[in-house]
């Protein structure tokens, strides 16, 4: 059976941690579910939020129908409110009409106030004339699961309609099977409708509850608590490995942002670029000298990961003010392939951290046997790489510790702004880098929380840029992917109209990068146009008028002020996600590959 994820919902601190000791895939919280199951107290959700477990919300105000009013919104606001603050990646939520359809209006409103979470379509569905009809409905909305019992009383009763929902919805919005699933049945509901998640309450009644409370109305006849006995057997039902229980399951209170080193570290990236450029003043003369002489007829750099997305930034800068062509290199064709290669005369830009990943040196030695000059930017200065060069510009960063490269990365774009000024002899750009740290440590002064709080729950998103900040794209949804566990494309602002847009609608976020520039002028275009989509867009705008503040300089230079106020923003949201930043999954510091 393929893997099916199992939903417990919970409405007190005992069943939150049976929940979680028996296995849980995720956690709905709630209060009085012998009422149907109302918004979670503050106090459950306190608790959760110290849990590894992913966690939902149920926002529901009041027992009784789910026809509400300007109150009721006002109220479900604040609930929603409350679920962010305590960290959950989602909510689950549901309104109707009086004339029992769903109110889209009000849906529409509460999805909009949620931007950034996960949202559920709960069992409000099942009281529709045909569920069925709130599939479209959930996906124009960008609702991203609607869980359902097929509107009957249970979910193996309403396989059919379950069945029929699961196939409209595609892989749109997930449909999770729900309504009197115990491990007896929950895996002939899966078999039966293709779901791929389930939800139960996996309870048992409540032992010795008060005659005496039950009469004066303190305590429900109907009282029943999660039993983590019950939820393990239903993880053993869809096939699973039993829980480890591990203290992993309880997160490490959240670090403070400023106590990370990947705070430090790009908090001291204005005095690495300080270093950059007067450092290599004089390296960079000779070699602006040299290419002046005996102009290349092209360049080709030699990259990869964070390095790569800075030569994306080079390459814009060297178009834009030599007329040189720039050419990202395929590295295997030097390294697994062995072609040789004709570079005779260009310029050759290897860019690297640590210069020792075996296919950069490869290529870079191809190159330089084929007959181009090779110049160095890398951080460590007794790397094979940095003795291969022709030239070499040190990346001074010093030390970074953190995986999360950040302090060298934008080394690497100063440094190449320094070449580029220095080759086609703009001294106001030269004058411009030598105020930029400055200007720096503002930009990581700036408030970019509006972007956290709306990225929190989020799962994927788009990263827009154009022209010089098109490789600060890239390298946002690297550290988007890398240091907070978020799927995150990049996509030039003219790219992305060609196909990738058909995904953006209805709360889809999408970061962006505008330099004050004509080629911000794009930028700002798509993310009208996205935003008239509902789409959730948060753009840093260097001409002004963005939601996330930018500061306005010469217009190759704004997109490091932006990668700078980025860092501590993913810094932030990193650790808000329960991921420590400086040593993320699977990852290490330096990657060799052939």
């Amino acid at each position: 059976m393929p893997d099916v994820l199992m939903e417990v919902c919970v409405d007190s601190p005992e069943g939150l941690a049976a929940a979680i000791e028996g296995g849980a895939d995720r956690i709905k919280l709630a209060s009085s579910l012998s009422l149907g199951g109302l918004s979670p107290s503050a106090g459950l959700l306190g608790l959760a939020r110290d849990c590894q477990v992913p966690m939902r919300a149920l926002i529901r105000p009041r027992e009784g129908d789910m026809i509400y009013g300007e109150r009721k919104r006002t109220a479900m606001f604040r609930d929603i409110d409350a679920a962010r603050a305590a960290g959950v990646e989602g909510i689950a939520i549901g309104a109707l009409t009086p004339e029992n359809t769903l109110d889209i209006a009000m849906l529409e409103a509460l999805v909009a106030h949620a931007a950034g979470l996960a949202v559920t379509l709960h069992r409000a569905v099942d009281l529709l004339a045909d569920p069925v009809t709130a599939v479209p409905i959930a996906a124009e909305l960008g609702i991203g699961t609607i869980l359902t019992s097929g509107g009957a009383r249970t979910a193996m009763e309403g396989l059919e309609t379950i069945k029929t929902m699961r196939w409209l919805a595609d892989d749109r919005v997930t449909i999770s099977a729900g309504g009197g699933l115990h491990p007896g049945n929950v895996a002939a509901v899966v078999a039966a409708t293709g779901v791929r998640a389930v939800h139960a309450l996996c309870s048992r009644p409540v032992v010795n509850a008060s005659p005496r409370a039950v009469e004066l109305g303190l305590e429900s006849e109907l009282s029943r608590v999660t039993d983590a006995s019950e939820v393990a057997a239903m993880r053993a039902a869809l096939g699973r490995p039993a829980a480890v229980a591990t203290p992993a399951s309880i997160r490490t209170p959240m670090r403070a942002p400023d106590s990370t080193l990947m705070h430090a570290e790009a908090a001291e990236a204005p005095a690495v670029v300080a270093r950059v450029v007067e450092r290599n003043a004089a390296t960079l003369d000779r070699i602006a000298a040299r290419l002046r002489a005996n102009p290349p007829p092209f360049v080709v750099t030699c990259a990869r990961g964070s390095s790569d997305h800075a030569a994306t930034y080079g390459k814009y800068l060297f178009e834009t003010m030599t007329g040189t062509p720039v050419s990202s290199a395929a590295l295997s064709v030097a390294s697994i392939f062995g072609v040789p290669l004709r570079a005779k005369g260009a310029l050759c830009l290897a860019i690297s951290q640590s210069g020792r990943s075996p296919d950069l040196l490869t290529s870079v030695s191809a190159y330089k046997a084929a007959g181009a000059f090779v110049v160095a930017l890398v951080n460590d200065e007794s790397s094979p790489l940095a003795e291969l060069a022709d030239e070499l510009l040190p990346l001074c960063a010093g030390p970074e510790r953190s995986v999360a490269a950040t302090k060298s990365f934008i080394a690497a774009l100063a440094a190449q702004a320094a070449l580029a000024a220095a080759w086609s002899r703009n001294d106001r750009l030269m004058q411009q880098l030598a105020v930029l740290p400055d200007t720096m440590t503002r930009a990581f002064d700036l408030d970019w929380s509006a972007a956290r709080t709306r990225l929190l729950g989020a799962t994927n998103l788009f990263v827009l840029g154009r022209g010089h900040s098109f490789g600060i794209a890239q390298e946002a949804a690297l550290k988007f992917k890398e240091t907070c566990g978020l799927h995150a494309e990049a996509f030039s602002a003219a790219e992305v109209r060609h196909g990738p847009m058909a995904i953006i609608g209805r709360g889809f976020p999408v970061l962006a990068f505008a330099t004050a520039d004509m080629s911000g002028d794009a930028v700002r275009s798509a993310v009208a146009q996205f935003s008239q989509r509902g789409a959730l867009t948060m753009l840093a705008d260097a001409a002004g008028g963005g939601s996330l503040p930018a500061i306005t300089t010469a217009a190759p230079l704004e997109p490091i002020l932006m990668i700078q106020s980025f860092y501590r923003m993913a810094n932030e949201l990193a650790l808000a996600r329960g991921i420590d930043p400086d040593a993320p999954p699977h990852l290490k510091k330096v990657t060799e590959t052939r």
